[in-house]
């Protein structure tokens, strides 16, 4: 998340700047004056004298439309209107060595807000105070007002501030306090109490006082304590947690927080209970309620699909748009000689799947070409109903299959119909079907929902002429839905093929290069360089469409007046691609790329037929060869870039791992030696370590005119328990060791 902030750049009036800086010297008055005792603790627990960092008191304060102020916390922040949410967070840090000095030199907005409870946020005012602590006893204020904005825009703005002289033994005392102007529509604002770090805390607590018209859903997830629940004379709700000496968590490296670490999630409205408020299901004023049960939130979507299958498919006036995607399905077909009727059921599906692509996300509006030439970078719902309701349209049996997300909350554990992940769904044929990119194929299960066990299957049942309400929310039939199938890790791989040889000066390395990506591996690299160009032309081609984007356009009479705009556009996209390759080589080498040639995209991987992505290029890659004597060294191992490293805090670990998906990364090189030298070092190259949870081989030969070597690690599952954590560091670490694998040629 990040806040928004209300504070001097050249955007905003002086008058604006001025009271803003009042406003936030006032509030570091206010949060400095606290009388909480918590914050003057100095002595760290023996186990935790090693720690990069130690929390020593983090306070929330959270305050809406309370009349009452908090004697104990020093808050005076004046009457607030009832549709704003003043939160403040203040954390105090003891930083023990120069890893944590690195952290905290320099703080980001962004950075702060981590410790919000907040997940979204209407117009926001955000303010900082920041001070530090030397062991001699010596308070030092960082002047946070003067900070540098990263992003000034009216919707959005960053900000990150430098703290000066930052030493181990300090203490870094900060707080950001928010306050946000909420809509009085009754929609829910999601709050968190995050009850971890990655460092340890030795007194974590939470206090909220909110007026008598709000109401509060919660639930406690993973250990977390329950909240403490009171009203007071003024009837405003107080809730409150206290929790001390919490160890460190993981946080960073394959972690699920949902399912693994302890927090408390609040649903925070104001409350109604007038006319229509039990239909709208809205709580009461001042009503606290405990989520127990999850099968509402079920029932909601289901709900939702009945209304969307009843306006938008049954009535005649929904269901023409997917007839005639089915029409569009059957002229495709016939331009590409076939007969629809004729495919079989898993051909159609396909079919009916990139017409739904190509004709609701692919094709443009000429008036918003520039909302539109770089498509790819957008994502998508999976458009489970779209698809559900083409499929059915042409004859199929499809479901909607809602799943809970692999790395989510559990399906039983939800507080909220969004929570679920809907992908149509041919059981005939246990087929998955999602668009979430525009590069997306029939037949994937979407990453997110890989493996899931608690699924639930929609089907609808065909309504009457004249409904009920009642009646027509439960049209959809909700039964216990498929297991979801889980990806190999060679079906999702990254496959590196390299041709080297020194370059004339031999000072770097001449590279021909071709990688293929596979699965999950990808979304990211079709985003940057496949062009919007390209893939319409790649899609009308595959259709046997007759005419170009460029003449679909000139013959269009909107499209004339936009025509010369298109082809600049697409010309100048052109032009950048360039870039995005050099950039990518060198974000994956981790080199210097040089006199970068020949790049291209071979194979776009966008029809499951050909599902690989293929691209192409040449290049020099320096940081690699190293002159000793007359003899010449090839750190060979730097072709891998920089593996993952597990760093030593990480290695004792508690929880389960839950990985992106299974995966491969392989090289296969081909180095050529160079005239007048012969390799030597290429059997000390050889690496094998492996075990249930993947593995990295290493196998290197050679002739007296080349070494070939090939490079495999292997991710084997996308989880694996806390009891194979070892088994995982065994592999890492060889490949981390590979890193410093040397080739030498030496002169004959």
């Amino acid at each position: 998340m990040v806040l928004g902030l209300l504070t001097a750049s050249p955007g905003l009036s002086q008058t604006v700047n001025e009271k803003y800086r009042k406003a936030s010297e006032e509030m570091r008055k206010q949060v400095w004056a606290w009388e909480n005792p918590k914050f003057r603790v100095r002595d760290i627990p023996a186990q935790y004298a090693n720690a990069s960092k130690v929390i020593i008191a983090h306070h929330t304060e959270l305050t809406a439309d309370s009349k009452s102020k908090i004697a104990f916390y020093g808050l005076g922040f004046g009457s607030k209107r009832e549709q704003s949410i003043t939160e403040v967070v203040r954390e105090i840090i003891r930083i023990n060595d120069k890893n944590a000095v690195t952290e905290y030199s320099e703080l980001s907005f962004t950075q702060f807000a981590k410790s919000s409870g907040f997940f979204t946020s209407d117009k926001t005012t955000t303010y900082i105070g920041i001070r530090v602590t030397k062991p001699n006893g010596t308070v030092k204020e960082v002047d946070v007002d003067d900070i540098v904005l990263t992003k000034d825009e009216s919707s959005e703005k960053r900000a990150k501030v430098a703290i000066p002289d930052l030493q181990p033994g300090d203490m870094l005392d900060y707080f950001i306090a928010t306050e946000q102007e909420l809509t009085n529509d009754f929609s829910t604002k999601a709050y968190r109490i995050q009850l971890y770090d990655d460092a340890p805390i030795l007194s974590l607590s939470f206090h909220a006082a909110l007026g008598k018209k709000y109401a509060i859903e919660y639930r406690s997830y993973n250990g977390a304590p329950e909240l403490k629940v009171s009203k007071n004379e003024d009837k405003d709700i107080i809730v409150s947690v206290d929790k001390s000496d919490i160890p460190p968590f993981e946080t960073a490296l394959w972690v699920a927080p949902p399912r693994q670490l302890p927090y408390i999630r609040m649903n925070i409205s104001l409350g109604y209970k007038g006319l229509g408020s039990k239909m709208l299901d809205l709580n009461k004023p001042g009503e606290v309620m405990k989520i127990t049960n999850a099968e509402p939130f079920v029932e909601d979507l289901a709900d939702y699909y009945s209304s969307l299958y009843y306006s938008n498919y049954w009535m005649k006036s929904g269901k023409a748009e997917y007839e005639q995607l089915e029409k569009l399905a059957k002229k495709k077909a016939k331009q590409m000689g076939t007969d629809f009727d004729d495919m079989r059921d898993d051909e159609k599906a396909a079919l009916l799947y990139y017409v739904v692509r190509f004709y609701r996300i692919l094709l443009f509006d000429m008036t918003q070409l520039s909302e539109k030439i770089n498509i790819g970078q957008n994502t998508y719902n999976g458009l489970a109903f779209p698809l559900f309701c083409t499929m059915k349209a042409s004859g199929l049996e499809p479901s909607i299959v809602v799943s809970e997300e692999r790395t989510g909350n559990r399906m039983n554990e939800i507080m909220g119909a969004g929570e679920l992940e809907a992908t149509a769904y041919l059981p005939a044929m246990k087929k998955y079907f999602s668009l979430r990119s525009i590069f997306d194929v029939p037949f994937r299960v979407p990453a997110a929902i890989e493996g899931a066990t608690r699924t639930k299957a929609f089907t609808f049942d065909h309504p009457m002429a004249v409904m009920s309400m009642q009646k027509m929310k439960s049209m959809t039939n909700v039964n216990p839905g498929p297991t979801v199938p889980v990806s190999k890790s060679a079906e999702n791989a990254r496959i590196e093929k390299l041709r080297m040889s020194l370059t004339s000066d031999r000072t770097a390395l001449a590279v021909t290069r071709s990688t293929t990506l596979k699965g999950f591996y990808k979304a990211d690299e079709q985003k940057r360089l496949i062009l919007y160009e390209d893939l319409y032309e790649h899609e009308r081609k595959a259709f046997r469409d007759e005419k170009s984007l460029i003449e679909e356009i000139e013959d269009n009479k909107k499209g004339k007046k936009v025509v010369d705009e298109v082809k600049n556009a697409f010309a100048e996209a052109r032009k950048k691609q360039k870039q995005a390759f050099e950039q990518e080589a060198k974000e994956w080498f981790e080199q210097e790329v040089s006199e970068l040639k020949d790049y291209r995209t071979d194979n776009l991987g966008v029809r499951h037929t050909a599902p690989d992505f293929v691209y192409s290029s040449g290049f020099n890659l320096a940081g690699m060869v190293k002159k000793a004597g007359n003899n010449i060294i090839v750190e060979i191992g730097k072709i891998q870039g920089q593996p993952l490293v597990v760093k030593d805090a990480q290695r004792k670990r508690s929880i389960d791992i839950y990985m992106p998906f299974a995966r491969s990364i392989e090289y296969e090189i081909e180095l050529t030696i160079p005239d007048g030298y012969t390799a030597e070092g290429v059997a000390a190259l050889n690496t094998k370590v492996e075990n249930e949870t993947g593995f990295f081989i290493t196998e290197a030969s050679a002739n007296e005119k080349t070494v070939s070597i090939r490079v495999r690690k292997h991710y084997l599952r996308n989880f694996e328990p806390i009891a194979n954590w070892e088994k995982l560091m065994q592999f890492m670490d060889a490949s981390n060791d590979w890193t410093n694998a040397k080739l030498l040629f030496k002169k004959k």
